[in-house]
């Protein structure tokens, strides 16, 4: 199983969405939203998902955009590690709590559907071999010399940490290789 890692947050807010999870009503129902209104604690769970080579995209053959262009297809599913990973999460969350004393109100005991808390990443791999990675530690591609991928795509899975510093210092050093070719006339 590979790494993953929590983020917490607290307080208050205007609309307290635990209050849907709270049973009762009227009088009784307002004063447990009160209660418990500046005492919230949330805590999201993040896993690195594994490369597999069942998760992959192409192009939809059949599903275009407002202007005709096909649009990407993405198949992915969560796979053995992921499980694994967040049935660990939820019991770790609870050790954690109960710990601290912290009641739980409401929990997810599985996992959200893949891609809704991401950050873009895979599809165009780094590395040396042309026939095994799309694109050089430049971000290149080795196909096209000229084409540069500067964001998560080179990636080979996806972690579980926010990767906005990683993908800002790989396109600084893009950058500054294209920068070089072109003093160079590697480009034309």
């Amino acid at each position: 199983m590979r790494g993953y890692g929590f983020e917490g947050g607290g307080g208050s807010s205007e609309f307290p969405g635990f209050a849907r999870k709270l049973p009762g009503f009227g009088a009784q129902f307002k004063e447990d939203v009160k209660k418990n209104h500046a005492a919230v604690f949330s805590l999201g769970s993040f896993g690195e998902v594994l490369a597999r080579p069942e998760n992959y995209v192409e192009i939809d053959p059949e599903v275009r955009d407002a202007w005709g262009i096909p649009v990407l297809k993405f198949n992915i599913e969560w796979g053995a590690n992921e499980l694994a990973m967040a049935r660990d999460m939820v019991e770790t969350q609870r050790e954690m709590f109960e710990a601290a004393g912290i009641e739980i109100m409401s929990e997810r005991t599985h996992p959200l559907p893949p891609g809704w808390s991401i950050h873009e990443e895979g599809t165009a791999r780094m590395g040396n071999d042309p026939k095994k990675s799309f694109v050089t530690k430049f971000n290149q591609s080795h196909e096209i010399k000229n084409l540069f991928v500067v964001d998560g795509a080179a990636f080979v899975s996806a972690t579980e940490k926010n990767p906005t510093l990683t993908l800002l210092t790989l396109s600084m050093r893009a950058a500054d290789y294209i920068a070089e070719e072109m003093r160079r006339g590697t480009f034309g």
